[in-house]
């Protein structure tokens, strides 16, 4: 006879009972008892006077497939790649399927019909129909820095994200001197620009790279990149995950990116399916190289920066999903600023 397992959810302060046939497990005990203990934690910051977090009623997009008894809402930067594997893996056999990605996944999509729903009826029939509501979050410190280094850093590769925005961030933040034009910036960027979308700049000699000041370096510092974000500049890559997911609305089991491969394993156990060609340690040492970095980055921001950007970006993240990021911040502030605005890091 299966046991039973006990998923507490945020809002509505009741149970789900998930029935699995190792429950009993040690291992699985505590990794649900993390679970509880995340979902509490949610509660209590959404039950918090002057919530933030609770304002955000509807979820920005949930990825249902009843097939597999999941309902996953997707959090960028947080292990997304494998999960995108596993949705695409169930839709193998349909034609519309082939060459998976996020928006074919986005067709059809059973999730996409309650959408207009009131948020009662809205947690209470994906329950029912939807499966098992999941997100994976992660250390939103080490997510920023994450996005940046991926899509803008250098530019390599990544000519999309500098037209997207990054050429943007260079246009209005970079300091070029005053003894250049209007239109000789326009000129340089433009040259800059053209050199980043063919991927050319390795051609380049030293000097041709330090005479235009657009591709000294080729893409945006982290510098530009949060003087952007703190002007209003967004992406879903670092989108709060209160923003995208609504957790207050929504009774999701909570994944952490940092113990990604246990906890999925548990979460497959639940559901009884087994998918062990997603390899979610490589998440895992990904994200530990990264964190690495962290401080190195966040040293080139000046006080006053990082603080606006911890209230507008981290802030309701950090306290929701039990990340101490004020005692990480203690840490980077107590140190001097550093002196160079190109950050190295492997």
């Amino acid at each position: 006879q299966a046991h039973q397992a006990v998923v507490s959810t945020q809002s509505t302060g009741t149970a789900t009972v998930i029935p699995t046939a190792t429950a009993a497990n040690h291992v699985e005990h505590v990794i649900q008892q993390r679970f509880d203990k995340r979902s509490e934690n949610v509660r209590r910051v959404c039950e918090a006077e002057g919530s933030k977090a609770a304002k955000i009623t509807k979820p920005a997009e949930l990825i249902a497939e009843p097939s597999i008894g999941l309902l996953w809402c997707p959090t960028f930067k947080a292990g997304s790649s494998n999960w995108l594997d596993m949705f695409c893996e169930a839709k193998l056999n349909h034609p519309l399927y082939q060459d998976c990605d996020i928006s074919k996944l986005r067709q059809d999509n059973p999730a996409n019909k309650f959408k207009q729903e009131d948020t009662f009826n809205y947690n209470r029939k994906i329950k029912q129909e939807l499966g098992i509501p999941f997100m994976t979050v992660r250390n939103p410190l080490a997510r920023f820095i994450s996005a940046y280094r991926d899509k803008w850093e250098w530019a390599a590769s990544k000519s999309y994200y500098f037209d997207h925005s990054g050429e943007e961030m260079v246009k209005h933040y970079r300091s070029v001197g005053l003894h250049l034009t209007e239109e000789e910036k326009v000129n340089l960027l433009l040259a800059a620009a053209d050199v980043i979308r063919h991927q050319t700049q390795k051609d380049l000699t030293k000097d041709e790279i330090v005479a235009n000041p657009y591709l000294n370096p080729p893409g945006p510092t982290f510098q530009e990149f949060v003087k952007w974000t703190l002007d209003g500049g967004a992406d879903p890559h670092f989108l709060p995950y209160y923003q995208s997911c609504a957790p207050c609305s929504i009774d999701y089991n909570i994944l952490r990116l940092e113990k990604l491969y246990e906890e999925s394993g548990y979460l497959f156990t639940i559901i009884e399916r087994s998918y062990l060609n997603l390899d979610f340690r490589m998440s895992q040492n990904t994200q530990s190289k990264s964190d690495a970095c962290l401080v190195n980055y966040y040293r080139t921001i000046s006080k006053h920066d990082l603080q606006a950007l911890y209230n507008l970006v981290f802030k309701v993240d950090c306290e929701l999903y039990g990340y101490p990021c004020k005692e990480a911040l203690r840490n980077i502030l107590s140190q001097p600023k550093a002196s160079h605005n190109i950050v190295k890091c492997h």
